[in-house]
Formats: structure tokens, sequence, C-alpha cells
């Protein structure tokens, strides 16, 4: 693996963690290239992998309602296309649109289908290098589900579900090669070993 290039899609807090522990150790006491925290345990699997998928995050909103005039806003870069509120019709909407820029809102009682017009005109509206700390926002939750998703909208816990499809692989490591950030919660992976399955000590005195 000596001339390859490996992309962390998640654990990368752990991995920055492992460093950081190594960096003390080193710098604290005495080591040996065979010190077992000089290294950190992974699972690398081929992004070519067929059976190697992403799981769409879908985003909750807590904040933000759909009025007449953000719909309207809407309608000027998507088609906007109301579909049934349910479980079923918005999944089918994006499976059948999984080539398209497509999303699918629900705010608890209606639910519309968004294909993007034209790329073009929302890149003046898009700024990838601004900093993480500026993407993050406390009034935007997570749901892994579309049931879930509907679930917490219904329940109050958030105004507005935004129903994603999921990345293909081959795309994050092609942003990932371009030294990009991708949103957060956007490389939930699958299928992931059981959590606790392998332990490796790093103890400083240990040695591999």
């Amino acid at each position: 693996m000596r001339d390859k290039k490996l992309v962390i899609t998640d654990g990368h807090h752990r991995y920055e963690s492992a460093v950081a522990y190594r960096d003390e150790r080193r710098k604290n006491g005495k080591w040996t290239q065979d010190s077992a925290f000089n290294f950190h345990m992974c699972y690398m699997v081929p992004v070519q992998d067929e059976g190697l998928v992403v799981l769409p995050t879908h985003r909750l909103l807590t904040e933000s309602k759909l009025t007449k005039d953000s719909l309207k806003t809407l309608e000027h870069f998507f088609s906007v296309t109301e579909i049934a509120p349910t479980v079923e019709a918005l999944e089918s909407f994006l499976k059948s649109n999984v080539e398209e820029h497509a999303f699918c809102i629900y705010n608890g009682s209606k639910a519309y289908g968004l294909l993007l017009r034209n790329e073009k005109d929302v890149f003046d509206l898009l700024n990838a290098g601004c900093p993480k700390e500026l993407r993050m926002d406390e009034h935007i939750l997570y749901a892994e589900s579309t049931r879930d998703a509907l679930e917490k909208v219904d329940a109050g816990q958030s105004k507005l579900a935004f129903l994603v499809n999921p990345i293909i692989p081959e795309m994050v490591w092609r942003i990932a090669q371009k030294n990009w950030r991708l949103p957060e919660k956007s490389t939930d992976f699958y299928p992931k070993p059981v959590s606790g399955l392998m332990m490796m000590d790093i103890s400083p005195e240990e040695k591999l």
C-alpha cells in the first residue's frame, strides 16, 4: 500500500486522536518503530467494490418553515412537483431521479419533489471554500431513514425534512482527491464492521 492513496470516509476523529496520542507518547517517553501506539487499526475497502454503498442521511430543519414565499423562491431554481406525503412516494421520487440533483421536502402535511433546473444558476450561491465552522448549524438535525425523518417532523421535533439521495462511492473518492470537504453526514458507508469486534492494545510498553 506504500504507493496508494487512502481516503478516510468514517473515523477521521479517531484517526486524529490516534495521531495526537502517538505524538504525545513519542514526546514523553522512549519508543521504537514497533511501539503499538505508532499504529492504528482500520478497515479498508476498494471503492470499486460492488457491495460498497453510501446510505443517505436526511436533513431536518428545526427553525425553518415552508412558506409560500420560500416555495416560490425554490421554484426559481427547481422544478417543484407536489407528491403524496408518504414514505413510499418520497422514496420512489428520489429513486427515479437518482441521476439528477433531486430532493424532497416534507412539512408535516405536504410533500414536494424538487429537480434542479440548471446547475449554473446556483453556483454563485455556493461557497465551498468557507470555513467548516461556518457550515455547521445547530438548527440542522439528521435522520438515517425516510420514515424516521417524517416521524420527527410529525412529532414536532423539526419543522421541515429535506430528503436526499446518497452520493456514490466513486464521487466521494473524486472529491477527496481535490481536497474538498463534503457536507457533514454525507459518507455513511455500508457495510461497517461490528463495533468492538477487534481491539488493539496501545499501552506505551506494547510492541507489535
